[in-house]
C-alpha cells in the first residue's frame, strides 16, 4: 500500500506528463487495454483521460 506522500509524489509527476491514453465513446476494449499495458511497460506511469461521451 502506498503512503499519502508517495501518492502525492506520483500525482505531481502525472500533472507534468502528457496524456497518453484517451478513452472515447467506444469505452474500454481489448485494444485500449493493450495500449495501456504497452504504455505502462514503456513508461511505468501514464496519464489517461476519459471523454465525456465515453460510456
Amino acid at each position: 500500500m502506498m503512503t499519502g506522500k508517495q501518492r502525492a509524489y506520483l500525482r505531481s509527476l502525472a500533472n507534468q506528463a502528457d496524456t497518453i491514453l484517451m478513452i472515447g465513446k467506444g469505452g474500454v476494449d481489448k485494444d485500449v487495454i493493450r495500449q495501456a499495458d504497452d504504455a505502462l511497460t514503456a513508461r511505468e506511469l501514464i496519464k489517461g483521460k476519459a471523454l465525456e461521451a465515453s460510456s
